[in-house]
């Protein structure tokens, strides 16, 4: 029991008074959450001096330090800056490290299906296909068999992507990075062309070799060529009209759009401040813009009486922003498919229009600075300032991150308002360091930060580790530094970091733990170690630098005792109609029900959770952190069958989550982990089961004969069951209790559940086949000198990951296949298997490639002979293991010698095809990266495998017909 006597009231009295005369803004939160953090600090810092921070590097944390139920927890965690010319005073020494980038393009996959109206076919196309029809029936006719062709369908636009290369668009550089490649992936375009052009330049014209703007053809009644310019007409604000003016001319000759970035409530303060107007489409689609529709401003009148001058002197531009309703309806416009139309601004022939430049003002303080943002920005802007103000300075990178993490509600507009709101300067960055930065203007940061509570401040920091550590191995990045006495770089006093790696992060960086390791005693210069809000503290080593950013920054968590005994997963079903009952209310009956049996059958103190539903999650609590945290922790998962569960992503996402961790477990101790217990809620037949569930060893008989015709919910509704309903349910508690007590399953780390796969696979779909090649040397030919540990009898024995996997990784991948609705199948590289592989695909195909093969010559020719060939189905992965000393030692040189046998396999793909044939460092490693790998190689089996008419016919060749595959190239920089 607490000390309640006056003297102790006294005393915590005392201590408040001495919290808030710390000279910061400490809110009543706040000074709750020091002393909570002060008190276990006491129990945890064994010979410590009291202050919750141990110091030393010999300190080492007790039995019950709540850390150690952290999987990345160690003690050589570091920090990570960002790079910076700035500061004053003694700086740090630092070395460079590449972080995974957030997503800079919200919404992408929305935009790609906005673009559909585009993918309107032009059906007289170039080349030509066999008409069977007509050939039919002309043999019919005339007794002659003579094939007749007709036109291939083909796509209708060639796009060409004028970029500006203003300064002030260097800001959005991520940002068009990632439309392009939504532009090229969506297979919308027949060709694709990207074309730099400066508005400050006026030599920069991009023009082809005959003279003609980017993309100009003759000038025919449907163009099949579109210009898309992207540009946030800033250039264009101080009284210039180039831009305005090389528009005009591109527009008069082939259909132009622009796309801003910018909100379009603020276009009207940039360069954006020509006449607007609403277009809409003539009689045919795909015109070009001056046979658009659109009525003339009350204003100008005058302008278009003229026969003539509406044509020529002010062509209407269709303006689009980076909204996936916006450019839906630019789209549907264009291809004469939405009668409303959409915006559009009338650009003027050059010399028209003359405008005299912005004058130059004194930029107000940042008092008014922040009370105009706030009074006109949206909700997830402010948000996202509030949260970066604890940073002098950040770049877009962070920026993005940030967002994407702790506001994912927030669109490009958003991001936007923040960097042209006034409330940063953009400086231009070192070069190779992540380009323009955004610094906040004098008391700006200050008066964000004054908005930001403490709790908010230490979650940002959290969220972005933690977003670092699980996409460690992923290709976008951006620079960042972490303190290494042997580095080459230096951070500058004065910044706070923005996240921290833990040494198994920075393995996966590709950083070594010995280099970045910092002695106890070694003096820093850093300030404000964590993110706060208010003045920044001084600490004076690197390891009181560690333990307070640790103990502040990090939540304390639960205790492994304390976790759930089980998980239940369940699909949530819809209100009929309006008012009436939850109709989820009875699977929260059941859930207590269990959790009232379970605490009967074990021994779990008062206080700790039997179970756990997503009806548990408190208000507030962050929904995807909290399941993450669960999944991760969990003894048993219990799903709920219905036939709405198999069609539920996010139960999906679920029991992958946690299928993960029992794939991991069996690794690593050889033995079967059958933690899932399913629930029949609504009886399913077996043939409508997905693969994951199929495959699951359950006698539902046991639980009675009623339960099985007529599930859980059957027994729960009606009343005559209620003897059948408690039978039922004391058997599924027995069931839960000894799957625990008999797998003893080990805490994982929390899951990314955002970014988790489903179970099940496409709704539509069953198990799919996906088949794992293995191409390893046995123990019997290994190279001379390689230990023999990690092999056996045969290709498939391979274990790379040994000691820390105890299972071959071939069937740990097959599991982790399976566990995504695949029927995998497993063989080794061999001749016969490198024949099949020739031939036409039946199947997609996963390569593991152990580098160490390539130091047999007979190995390289067939892996060489292999890679020959495009085979896009099929995907190298290499697992390596950089804890193995004789890998680590050839890795260098067995790199290069995989890249000269195998370049067409190393570098075709997706990004994270990319990244598994580059290397994969861990099994968690190996576990990311395969559900994307997986998915990127059925993608492209289907596209590449052979097409059958219904019925099982094979499709029949005739003498002279052709298959034409168009590819989509994107070029940069030159004419094709």
């Amino acid at each position: 029991m607490p000390d309640t006597t006056p003297d102790a009231a006294a005393a915590l009295n005392k201590v408040v008074e001495a919290l808030h005369g710390l000279d910061r803004d400490l809110d009543g939160v706040s000074v709750a959450e020091l002393l909570w953090l002060a008190a276990g600090a006491q129990n945890r810092a064994a010979g410590g001096d009291g202050s919750g921070i141990t110091r030393g590097a010999s300190a080492s944390a007790s039995a019950s330090d709540p850390r150690e139920g952290l999987s990345d927890w160690d003690r050589l965690r570091k920090p990570l800056y960002e790079p910076s010319a700035g500061g004053s005073g003694a700086a740090l020494p630092a070395r460079v490290v590449s972080l995974p980038r957030g997503a800079a393009l919200p919404r992408a996959r929305e935009l790609a299906t906005a673009l559909r109206p585009l993918r309107r076919p032009w059906l007289a196309g170039r080349r030509q296909q066999l008409d069977i029809e007509a050939t039919v029936s002309d043999y019919a006719r005339t007794g002659e068999l003579v094939p007749a062709f007709r036109p291939t369908p083909e796509r209708w636009f060639d796009l060409t992507v004028v970029l500006d290369r203003s300064p002030t668009m260097a800001v959005w550089g991520d940002t068009v990075d990632e439309l392009l490649k939504v532009l090229s992936r969506t297979g919308v375009f027949r060709t694709l062309r990207v074309r730099d052009v400066s508005i400050w330049d006026a030599d920069s014209e991009p023009r082809s070799a005959q003279g003609r703007p980017p993309g100009a053809g003759p000038r025919n009644a449907q163009p099949r060529r579109l210009i898309l310019v992207v540009s946030d007409c800033v250039s264009g604000a101080g009284g210039d009209n180039r831009l305005w003016d090389r528009i005009h001319h591109w527009a008069g000759a082939i259909p132009t759009v622009l796309l801003n970035p910018l909100p379009p409530k603020i276009w009207r303060h940039s360069g954006l401040d020509l006449p607007a107007v609403r277009v809409t489409p003539p009689a045919v689609p795909s015109v070009r813009n001056a046979q658009l529709r659109f009525t003339a401003p009350p204003l100008m009148d005058h302008d278009f009486q003229q026969r003539g001058s509406r044509r020529h002197t002010w062509l209407p531009v269709p303006i689009v922003g980076l909204s996936p309703r916006a450019v839906a309806k630019w789209a549907r416009t264009l291809m004469r498919g939405d009668p409303e139309g959409c915006e559009a601004v009338l650009v003027p022939e050059p010399g028209l229009l003359h405008r005299p430049p912005a004058p130059e003002g004194t930029s107000p303080d940042g008092a008014l600075l922040v009370e105009a943002f706030l009074h006109r920005a949206s909700t997830a802007a402010v948000r996202l300032a509030v949260l970066c103000s604890p940073y002098p300075q950040l770049n877009i990178a962070l920026l993005h991150l940030v967002r994407q993490e702790l506001v994912p509600e927030a669109t490009s507009a958003d991001v936007a308002e923040v960097v042209v709101g006034g409330l940063v300067s953009i400086v231009e960055g070192e070069t190779g360091r992540g380009g323009p930065v955004l610094r906040f203007r004098e008391g700006v940061g200050e008066r964000l930060a004054s908005r930001l509570g403490a709790r908010d401040a230490l979650r940002t920091h959290d969220a972005v580790s933690r977003f670092i550590a699980a996409h460690a191995l992923a290709p976008s990045r951006f620079p960042a530094l972490v303190p290494d006495a042997a580095g080459d770089a230096e951070i500058a006093s004065g910044l706070v970091p923005f996240a921290a790696a833990s040494a198994r992060t920075l393995r996966s960086l590709g950083l070594a733990v010995e280099e970045v390791a910092t002695t106890a005693q070694e003096p820093t210069a850093v300030e404000a170690p964590l993110p706060s809000p208010g003045r920044t503290i001084a600490l004076g080593t690197a390891s009181e630098v560690d333990e307070a950013r640790q103990l502040r920054a990090r939540p304390v968590p639960r205790d492994p005792a304390r976790r759930p005994y089980f998980f239940l997963s369940y699909a949530h079903t819809p209100r009929y109609g309006t008012g009436g009952p939850d109709p989820d209310m009875w699977v929260e009956r059941l859930f207590r029900d269990l959790c009232g049996h379970v605490m009967a059958m074990t021994d779990l103190p008062a206080g700790v959770p039997a179970g756990f539903m997503d009806r548990e999650i408190r208000t507030g609590e962050g929904w995807s952190e909290r399941l993450g945290e669960v999944l991760g922790t969990c003894r048993v998962f219990v799903p709920l069958f219905s036939p709405r569960y198999f069609t539920s992503e996010t139960c999906g996402k679920e029991w992958y989550a946690f299928a993960q961790r029992a794939i991991y477990h069996q690794a690593k101790s050889n033995r079967p982990a059958e933690a899932i217990v399913p629930v029949q809620w609504v009886p399913m037949p077996p043939e409508q089961l997905p693969g994951p569930a199929e495959r699951l060893q359950f006698n539902h008989r046991a639980m009675g004969d009623r339960y099985v015709t007529d599930g859980l919910y059957g027994l729960i509704k009606l009343r005559i069951f209620a003897e059948e309903y408690e039978r039922a349910v004391y058997e599924l508690a027995k069931r839960i209790v000894s799957a625990a007590d008999a797998t003893r399953l080990a805490p994982g780390s929390p899951v990314d559940y955002r970014h988790a796969p489903s179970a099940f696979g496409r709704p539509s779909g069953g198990a799919r086949p996906m088949h794992v090649t293995v191409a390893a040397p046995t123990r019997h030919d290994l190279p001379d000198g390689r230990a023999s540990d990690y092999y056996g009898t045969q290709s498939q024995d391979w274990n790379p990951y040994y000691p820390d996997s105890a299972r071959p990784l071939a069937y740990v991948a097959q599991d982790l296949v399976r566990s995504l609705n695949y029927q995998a199948t497993v063989s080794a590289f061999d001749h016969e298997t490198q024949s099949q592989l020739s031939r036409p695909p039946t199947r997609p195909e996963l390569l593991l490639v152990d580098r160490w093969a390539l130091e047999d010559e007979e190995w390289r020719q067939r892996l060489a002979a292999f890679d020959a060939e495009p085979r896009p189905w099929v995907s190298v992965v290499v697992p390596w293991n950089r804890n193995d000393p004789q890998s680590r030692v050839a890795e260098a040189e067995l790199v290069q010698r995989l890249e000269r046998t195998m370049p067409r396999q190393m570098r075709q793909g997706r990004a994270a095809c990319r990244a598994a044939a580059r290397g994969v460092p861990s099994m968690e490693a190996f576990g990311q990266l395969l559900p994307e790998v997986v998915e990127s190689v059925a993608q492209e089996y289907l596209r590449h495998a052979e097409a059958f008419p219904p019925g099982g016919a094979r499709r029949t060749e005739y003498p002279g017909s052709r298959t034409y595959h168009i590819p989509l190239s994107v070029e940069e920089g030159e004419d094709s």
